[in-house]
């Protein structure tokens, strides 16, 4: 394996070799690098490319794609944008578990199972050697900056090199970058090769980016807000009938939603208060302020499911409410969901796709934050940080009550603010992909300081 590496490459990861912390890391990226060092080879042995293209996408999380809607909506949405410029385009997810892969057939695309433990590099690379993508998409999302786990987020941007090894384009789609990225990661992302095109979702995302690995980089919107709703299901109709019933009596309508992972660790205890806290807000906004609430999930995967915490809300509120809160039991898809936002006046949410979902859609968003990304994301529409509250800040007092009924005064012209930025923003979007098109060059944004805007 030493006589593999190139010296330079060598002395970059010896002291990692030496860090008992670093060690599995170190091993991994040696490993990657007999993949990356045969890149001339692959090249010269590449079977001639023939129609129909193939797509392949790698999501953040292999192991449950269909149950993260955020994932759903950025494979979508992108997925059908590609589709929209290679009609005969095929498309590869890749996945885990068997589970997954039968998500991934009932989404319409063919799974590529091979995300597996113990986790193998060789494996990556004999299956792309057969499937030989033409493009490839990484899900950067929140999770390349390392916040959940260094060492897949290191994986997720060596397997982009190696897909670029094998010719394909790839792009990782507009990612997160928060204020305390895991250190180890700076080496991975130096490493990558010129073949990936690394897209940042957000100017203050960007700026971290450019700090911490001084690698360029483009400035994006998320992939998600090219998804197309779909309002013409039973689901979605029944919805809009109780919406419709609460506009009848004068109401405003606001979706409202929270999950678990408002907290890096398990912490029952505090979502139980901000669920208590919640309940008195909502209903005591509701009878002073005529506002109606729509409880709506995002994510379905059991252990962080948003009903976790919507359900004990919905208990709290129905004897109290009766009609004037309405629980959506169904599963719904990412497109339906994003038809969903666009029928109510507001919407206040922990999820950082159902608030892409919502502005998509024209409709202002208020957000209980984590992970610092939602600043990124309200600073591409203008909006002001005093809609932003942190989960410490929830759990004071009534800093949630205040914080609902400053939105409850100002959706109305935040919304009109939204709707002016948005087709900006779906252009930003679009960029996404763009390194993936024949025309890509010309679709780019021009360069603004070193930088693609």
């Amino acid at each position: 394996m030493k006589q593999l590496i190139p010296v330079p490459v060598r002395r970059q990861l010896r002291g990692w070799l030496n860090s008992a912390k670093n060690t599995p890391f170190a091993l991994d990226l040696l490993e990657l690098r007999r993949w990356q060092i045969a890149r001339k080879d692959v090249g010269v042995n590449a079977a001639p490319r023939n129609d129909p293209r193939r797509l392949v996408v790698l999501p953040s999380d292999p192991w449950s794609i269909h149950q993260s809607r955020g994932d759903e909506a950025m494979i979508e949405a992108a997925a059908g944008e590609m589709k929209r410029a290679y009609p005969n385009l095929e498309i590869h997810i890749v996945t885990a578990t068997a589970t997954a892969s039968a998500d991934v057939r009932a989404m319409g695309f063919k799974p590529l199972e091979l995300w597996k433990q113990p986790f193998s590099y060789e494996t990556v690379a004999q299956e792309l050697s057969l499937t030989r993508p033409d493009f490839g998409l990484v899900l950067g999302a929140d999770v390349l900056d390392g916040y959940y786990s260094p060492v897949d987020a290191a994986r997720m941007l060596l397997v982009a090199d190696l897909m670029a090894a094998f010719g394909a384009k790839v792009s990782v789609l507009g990612f997160s970058f928060n204020s305390r990225p895991a250190k180890a990661l700076r080496e991975v992302f130096r490493l990558l090769g010129p073949g990936v095109a690394l897209n940042l979702r957000d100017s203050i995302s960007l700026q971290r980016f450019d700090d911490f690995a001084r690698k360029r980089a483009r400035l994006v919107a998320d992939a998600a807000f090219m998804l197309t709703p779909r309002a013409d299901t039973a689901a979605v109709k029944e919805i809009a009938a109780a919406v419709a019933r609460q506009r009848e009596q004068g109401r405003k309508v606001f979706v409202f939603n929270m999950h678990p992972m408002l907290f890096k660790k398990p912490e029952p205890a505090k979502l139980r208060k901000m669920i208590e806290l919640a309940a008195a807000a909502m209903a005591r906004l509701s009878r002073e302020h005529n506002a109606s609430w729509l409880l709506l999930a995002h994510d379905y995967r059991p252990e962080i499911a948003d009903d976790n915490c919507l359900r004990p809300l919905a208990d709290r509120l129905e004897p109290a409410l009766g009609e004037h809160v309405h629980h959506v039991k169904q599963m719904l898809s990412a497109s339906e969901i994003k038809a969903v936002v666009g029928l109510v006046d507001g919407v206040i949410t922990g999820r950082m796709h159902l608030a892409i979902a919502a502005l998509g859609q024209g409709t202002p968003v208020a957000a209980i934050t984590y992970q610092d990304k939602f600043q990124g994301l309200f600073a591409h529409f203008g909006i002001s940080e005093s809609l932003l509250l942190s989960p410490a800040q929830f759990l004071v007092g009534d800093s949630f009550e205040k914080f609902v009924l400053h939105f409850l005064g100002a959706h109305e012209s935040a919304g009109e603010q939204v709707r002016q930025a948005l087709p900006a923003v779906m252009e930003l979007s679009r960029a996404n992909i763009a390194p993936l098109l024949d025309d890509g060059a010309m679709r780019m944004a021009p360069e603004v300081d070193g930088k693609v805007a």
